[in-house]
C-alpha cells in the first residue's frame, strides 16, 4: 500500500508536468481541455496520496531520485500533506473552472502559454512542499514565482504589466532573503538536508539565528502579504485571471505559511519572546490594515485581495501567540494556537478560492470590477448567489463554517490563559483578543458590503440589468464544491483536526475542546436551522399572508431605482470617518447644473481617492532616494580607462584583504 501511495505521489507530479506539455501542443480547444483534465487528475492523485498519510501519519511518502548523490529524496510527511492536499484540491477545482471560463477569453489570453504557466506554477508549489534541501526548495520557489509573474500579466495590459513588475521585485527580494537565510545556517551549502540543517542551527551563535530569523520572516512574510510588505498583493491578484487569483490567494499564500512554519517548527531552535512578539505585531498590523481597506475599497477583486491580507494577518497572529506562549511556558496555549493557525489556513484556502472563482463570474457578467456598477445579480443567478453567500459568511468567520471554529479555538485559548501570573503576558493576550475581535467585526462589515452591493437591490448598470453570460456547469460546480467544503469543514471539524494531528482539541468525534470549553459543530448547525424554522413558522402564524400582494418598491410615490440605493462609497462612510487618519481617503465633489439656464437645480458627483500610507511614506521615498543615489553613482562613468583600471585594482586588493 505504501509503495502504491508513493507512486501516486510521483504520478501527481508527472500529470502536472504533462498538463504543461499538452497545453503547448497547439491552440485548439481540445488541447486546452486535455491540459485541464491532466491538471485535475494530478490533483486527484495528490489528494489520494495525502489522505494515505492522514490515515497513517507515521509512514510518510518518499520519491527516490537518483540523479546524483547530492539530490535527496522528495518526502511528504503529515505537516506537508496538509498543504499538499490544499494545492491538489484547488488544482482540481480551478481546472474544472478554467475549462469553460477561459473559453470566454480566447481573444484576451494566449491559452497554450497560460495553461503551461499554470502547470509550472502548480509544479513549483508541489516541489516546495516535497523538498528536503534548500536547493530543491529554492528551485520550486523560483519556478512558482516566475510562473506566477507571467500569469499576472496574462492580458498584457499596462496595468497588469505594472502589477507584475511590482510583484516580481517583491517576490525576488523575498526569495533572496530566504536563500541568504539558508546559506547562513548551512554555512554556504545548499545541498544539506533539513534534518542536518536543524542540527547545525542548534550550535550556531545567537546573532546568526537572529539574522536567519529576520531573513526568513521577511522572505516568507513578503510572499504571504504581510503589511508593510503587502504592496504587490492588491495589485497582482486583481490583475490576474480569476482562477489564477484563486491559486495565488488560495494556495500560494499558504505555501508561504508552510515554508515559515517548516523553518520555525523543524529547523530553527525555539525562538524567544522578542521574536514571537515581532511575528504577533506584524500579524495584528496586517489584520487591521487589511480589513480596513477591504471595507472601503470599491473594486470587487481588490476587496478580496485586502481580505486575504487580513486573513494572513490573523494566521500570523495565531503563530505569534503560539511561540509567545511557548517562550513563557504556556504549553497548552502554544498547542491550541498552532492547531488553530493551521486549521484557519485550511479554511482560508477553501473559502478564498471560492470567492475568487465567484469574482470571475461576476466580473464577466457586469463587465466591470467596480461594485458601484453591480447589483441585482441574485435574481438571474439564484443558485450561484446562494454559494456566494455561504462563502462570504465563511470569510466573515460566522458559524457553522470552518473558519468560525478556527477562530473559536484561538479565542478560547486566549481567554483561558488571560489570568496568567505575569502582567505582561496577560496584557499581550488581552490586547490581542481585543484587536482580533475588532478585526472580526470589520470583516463581517466587508463581506456584507461585497455580497449585498453585488447581488441584491436594483442593478446599477446596463450590464447588470441584462446578464447574458450565465455561469457554466463547470464554474458552478467549482464554486459549489468550495461552499460545500467550507460547510463540511465546520460540521466535521473534530474529524478534520484528528486527521491533521490536532486530536488533543477533540473531546469526542463530535466535540471540539479547548481547556474547559467545548462546542459541538452539529449542535450549532441544528440551533441555526431551528432559529430559521421558528422565524418562518412565526411569520406564517402571525402575518396575514392571504391579503399580501407583490408590488414594486416606491419612495413617496416614486418607483425606486438604483440612484436611491446605497453605494459602496456611502456604505463604508462611517468606517472611513473613524479611521480617516489611517486610511487617508480624499473625497472630491463636483457640482454641475442639470439645466444650464437654472443654476439652482444641480447634480453632484462624488469621487473618492484612496492613498496607501505605506506607498506615500515608505516605498515612494525609498524609491526616490535610490534613484538619487543611482544618479550620483552614474558620475563614476567618466570614460577614463585609467580610472576604471584603478577601480579594478582596488577591488582585487580589497577582495584579497577580506579573504586573508
Amino acid at each position: 500500500m505504501l509503495w502504491l501511495s508513493e507512486h501516486m505521489l510521483f504520478a501527481s507530479l508527472l500529470f502536472t508536468s504533462l498538463s504543461g506539455v499538452v497545453a503547448l501542443s497547439g491552440r485548439s480547444l481540445l488541447f486546452h481541455k486535455l491540459s485541464q483534465v491532466s491538471l485535475a487528475v494530478s490533483g486527484v492523485l495528490g489528494l489520494i496520496a495525502s489522505f494515505k498519510i492522514f490515515l497513517a501519519p507515521e509512514t510518510g511518502l518518499q520519491i527516490l531520485l537518483e540523479f546524483a548523490e547530492f539530490f535527496p529524496v522528495f518526502q511528504l510527511d503529515l505537516f506537508g500533506a496538509i498543504f499538499f492536499s490544499l494545492v491538489s484540491l484547488v488544482s482540481v477545482l480551478c481546472a474544472v473552472y478554467a475549462g469553460s471560463y477561459l473559453r470566454s477569453y480566447q481573444e484576451t489570453y494566449h491559452l497554450p502559454s497560460l495553461n503551461a504557466l499554470v502547470a509550472a506554477f502548480v509544479l513549483g508549489m508541489q516541489i516546495v512542499i516535497l523538498s528536503q534541501t534548500p536547493l530543491a526548495f529554492m528551485t520550486g520557489w523560483e519556478v512558482m514565482s516566475i510562473a506566477s509573474f507571467f500569469l499576472v500579466m496574462s492580458d498584457r495590459s499596462q496595468d497588469s504589466i505594472r502589477a507584475a513588475l511590482l510583484y516580481l521585485i517583491m517576490t525576488h527580494l523575498g526569495a533572496a532573503a530566504i536563500l541568504a537565510g539558508f546559506l547562513f545556517l548551512a554555512q554556504g551549502s545548499l545541498f544539506t538536508d533539513f534534518s542536518t540543517l536543524a542540527s547545525m542551527a542548534r550550535i550556531v551563535p545567537s546573532w546568526v539565528l537572529w539574522t536567519c530569523f529576520g531573513l526568513f520572516f521577511f522572505g516568507f512574510g513578503s510572499k504571504a502579504g504581510l503589511v508593510p510588505f503587502h504592496v504587490w498583493l492588491p495589485e497582482a491578484h486583481p490583475a490576474a485571471p480569476s482562477h489564477i487569483s484563486a491559486f495565488m490567494s488560495g494556495v500560494m499564500l499558504k505555501v508561504s505559511i508552510y515554508g515559515f512554519l517548516r523553518v520555525l517548527l523543524f529547523i530553527l531552535p525555539p525562538i524567544g519572546t522578542s521574536a514571537s512578539l515581532i511575528i504577533l505585531g506584524f500579524g495584528l498590523l496586517s489584520a487591521l490594515f487589511g480589513v480596513l481597506y477591504a471595507v472601503v475599497d470599491r473594486d470587487f477583486k481588490r476587496t478580496l485581495a485586502f481580505s486575504s491580507i487580513e486573513n494572513i494577518g490573523l494566521i500570523f497572529t495565531m503563530i505569534g501567540v503560539a511561540f509567545f506562549a511557548s517562550s513563557v511556558g504556556l504549553v497548552g496555549l502554544y498547542e491550541v494556537a498552532i492547531v488553530a493557525s493551521v486549521f484557519f489556513a485550511i479554511s482560508h484556502a477553501i473559502f478564498k478560492t471560492g470567492l475568487f472563482l465567484v469574482s470571475g463570474v461576476v466580473v464577466r457578467a457586469v463587465h466591470s470590477r467596480n461594485l458601484e456598477k453591480m447589483g441585482g445579480l441574485a435574481k438571474p443567478l439564484p443558485a450561484f448567489s446562494v454559494f456566494f453567500c455561504v462563502l462570504a459568511l465563511a470569510a466573515a468567520s460566522l458559524p457553522p463554517f470552518g473558519s468560525f471554529f478556527g477562530e473559536w479555538m484561538f479565542f478560547q485559548g486566549l481567554l483561558q490563559n488571560v489570568s496568567s501570573t505575569s502582567v505582561l503576558v496577560s496584557a499581550v493576550l488581552i490586547f490581542t483578543f481585543a484587536l482580533v475581535v475588532l478585526v472580526g467585526g470589520l470583516a463581517i462589515f466587508a463581506m456584507v458590503k461585497l455580497f449585498a452591493l453585488s447581488m441584491l437591490a436594483e442593478p446599477r448598470s446596463a450590464h447588470a440589468r441584462e446578464v447574458h453570460e450565465l455561469p457554466s456547469s463547470g464554474e458552478l460546480f467549482s464554486v459549489g464544491v468550495c461552499a460545500l467544503a467550507i460547510f463540511a469543514l465546520g460540521l466535521y471539524a473534530p474529524t478534520v483536526l484528528t486527521l491533521i494531528g490536532g486530536g488533543a482539541m477533540t473531546a469526542s468525534p463530535r466535540e471540539l475542546s479547548v481547556g474547559s470549553a467545548t462546542i459541538q459543530p452539529s449542535l450549532i448547525l441544528w440551533l441555526l436551522l431551528g432559529s430559521v424554522v421558528l422565524v418562518w413558522v412565526g411569520r406564517r402564524l402571525t402575518s396575514r399572508v392571504k391579503h399580501e400582494r407583490e408590488y414594486h418598491g416606491w419612495d413617496c410615490g416614486q418607483p425606486i431605482d438604483a440612484s436611491m440605493e446605497y453605494t459602496a462609497t456611502a456604505f463604508s462612510a462611517p468606517i472611513r470617518f473613524f479611521f480617516r487618519l489611517i486610511l487617508r481617503t480624499k473625497k472630491q465633489i463636483a457640482t454641475q447644473p442639470v439645466v444650464a439656464s437654472n443654476p439652482w437645480i444641480v447634480s453632484h458627483t462624488s469621487t473618492l481617492n484612496m492613498r496607501s500610507i505605506w506607498m506615500d511614506f515608505g516605498y515612494v521615498p525609498v524609491g526616490r532616494f535610490l534613484l538619487g543615489v543611482a544618479e550620483q553613482v552614474k558620475k563614476v562613468q567618466s570614460g577614463n580607462i585609467r580610472f576604471y583600471l584603478f577601480l579594478i585594482f582596488a577591488t582585487i586588493i580589497l577582495t584579497l584583504w577580506i579573504a586573508l
